[in-house]
């Protein structure tokens, strides 16, 4: 196993950046290999773009310099050689249709093992790093797995470095120790000398995340989410919800909170079998508020998911929004779940504005009746709201699923990150989700997945149809809802730390999609 890296440079679409090529096995005919850069801008457009390449060696001859090969991927080959001492590959970088070239590649050994049998795993995924690595494609290299003493490498290359020189690259080469194995996850830690990291290679051997940590025990970006539940069923969709979050999000499992019971027998106080604690109002408040005050700021990344019950009611002072409405989450008022207590919307907002530092991300998915109206639009909040109805709607719990029936909207929304991820598209956009899930949702209700208290969209979408009270049915018109000032949803990614320059301040105006999504005149 022979591990190298350098820098690439193709016409315009890789600009000196940083690829990693790997060899699993050695420089025999037909071995495996793999290759690992990000492109400037690819062909489509798409900017920092990783690309993740695996092919085999096509041709080799043993020259008294080393070996001279060629090794083909989907599209592109590589010819070159690598020298007698096994230290340097130097390869040129070609495409068949025009055989136009890239300058000559350099790379350099990184780690080796006399190994011939392809056990490497490697990881890529994108690292933050306060402003020192902005979306930056980080490959990790494990070739015999996590054990304490285990050789492990791992490449990227700095936006820029702290002498304030950009596209550095950065290689780190060294030992695992402190190795555990929990609940079907494997964790490690090595450093370089300077940084510490952790890596976890998650239950289903495919997926892993990783933390990074300076002597001044800043982090890379650290995601962390709470997932509430209460008096809507027992289903798995919380599960699903944290599921998402850890196979495909990079959340770590330990960063993911949660409260709910297990069961909530009619009359009696609420079941709680699996060591978390009860969905209370001051659990919750106690909970969200560590939750946003322990963001660091750029870079960070903090995730709600609420699956309760909404509610309203006149705003007591008149001094609310404009429709005089405060909006709320119906949970818990004591650990045993009879009694109910509300959550609103103006304390929710009180709260981020209070704590929440400005360029973090903070993202609210919610399956709650009146979903909409959660966020405080009446003063700059910061904040993204995804909710499954407008706040004049109810949402239902309609969608059979082997586990039970579970919200359209949220099944929706982890159905097209999955789904996303599984086709190797990457993490979408958050227009490109909220419209993706709404057509999923359409999809349900076209093929009869979905129960008829299910209305679906509005006939026009940009005009609401509130709840019929009396027949207890609704339609439901996902919003997505967020000051302009914040974000742009078509540039930044879901749950992903912001890279706008300007992203996590909550300033500018108000912006309800579908709403203020297009110019009306073109719906």
């Amino acid at each position: 196993m022979y591990v190298y890296n350098g820098k690439l440079g193709y016409y315009n679409y890789a600009k000196d950046e940083c690829i990693t090529v790997v060899f699993p096995a050695g420089f025999g005919l037909e071995d495996p290999v793999c290759a690992y850069w990000q492109w400037t801008e690819d062909a489509k457009g798409n900017r920092k773009a990783n690309e993740c390449q695996l092919g085999v060696i096509n041709s080799v001859t043993k020259t008294a310099r080393g070996y001279q090969f060629v090794f083909a991927f989907d599209y592109y080959f590589f010819e070159g050689g690598v020298s007698a001492d096994l230290k340097t590959v130097l390869v040129t970088m070609r495409e068949p249709r025009t055989y136009s070239s890239s300058p000559q590649i350099t790379l350099q050994l990184q780690l080796s093992d006399v190994c011939c049998v392809p056990s490497t795993e490697v990881f890529t995924g994108k690292l933050n790093f306060l402003d020192y690595a902005v979306d930056e494609m980080i490959t990790l290299v494990i070739p015999n797995g996590i054990a304490n003493g285990e050789p492990v490498g791992m490449y990227w290359e700095w936006t820029k470095d702290g002498q304030d020189r950009p596209k550095q690259n950065h290689c780190v080469n060294g030992t695992f120790r402190g190795v555990v194995s929990t609940g079907g996850e494997t964790k490690g830690t090595f450093d370089d000398g300077y940084y510490t990291y952790q890596a976890v290679i998650l239950s289903d051997d495919q997926h892993a995340t990783l933390h990074m940590r300076n002597p001044d025990n800043e982090q890379a970006h650290a995601k962390k989410a709470l997932i509430l539940r209460y008096g809507t069923g027992t289903d798995n969709g919380i599960f699903l919800v944290r599921e998402m979050l850890t196979k495909h999000l990079g959340f770590d499992t330990d960063d993911v909170e949660m409260l709910y019971f297990n069961d909530e027998p009619k009359g009696k106080p609420g079941v709680r079998s699996d060591g978390q604690a009860a969905p209370t109002v001051s659990n919750f408040k106690s909970k969200f508020t560590t939750l946003i005050a322990g963001a660091g700021g750029p870079g960070d990344v903090r995730f709600l998911y609420v699956d309760t019950h909404g509610t309203i009611r006149p705003n007591p002072d008149g001094s609310g929004e404009p429709d005089g409405i405060d909006h709320g989450w119906t949970m818990a008022e004591d650990d045993e779940g009879m009694r109910k207590e509300i959550v609103y919307d103006n304390w929710l907002a009180l709260t981020i504005n209070t704590y929440l530092k400005a360029g973090v991300n903070l993202t609210i998915l919610t399956s709650s009746c009146m979903g909409g109206g959660m966020l405080d639009t009446d003063t700059a909040t910061a904040g993204v709201l995804l909710a499954g109805c407008h706040e004049t709607q109810f949402n239902v719990k309609s969608l059979r699923t082997k586990d039970g029936m579970v919200d359209p909207w949220m099944y929706a929304v982890v159905s097209v990150i999955k789904n996303q991820v599984k086709r190797k598209r990457g993490v979408p956009t958050y227009v490109a989700l909220f419209d993706d899930a709404k057509k999923y949702i359409k999809a349900l209700i076209d093929g009869g997945a979905i129960g008829e208290k299910y209305k679906g969209p509005s006939s026009n979408e940009l005009e609401p149809i509130a709840r019929d009270q009396d027949l207890n049915t609704s339609h439901q018109d996902p919003q997505l809802v967020f000051y302009d000032g914040y974000f742009d949803p078509d540039a930044e990614r879901f749950l992903f730390p912001f890279v706008g320059p300007r992203a996590g301040n909550a300033e500018g105006e108000s912006a309800r999609f579908p709403k203020d999504q297009y110019p009306h005149g073109e719906l």
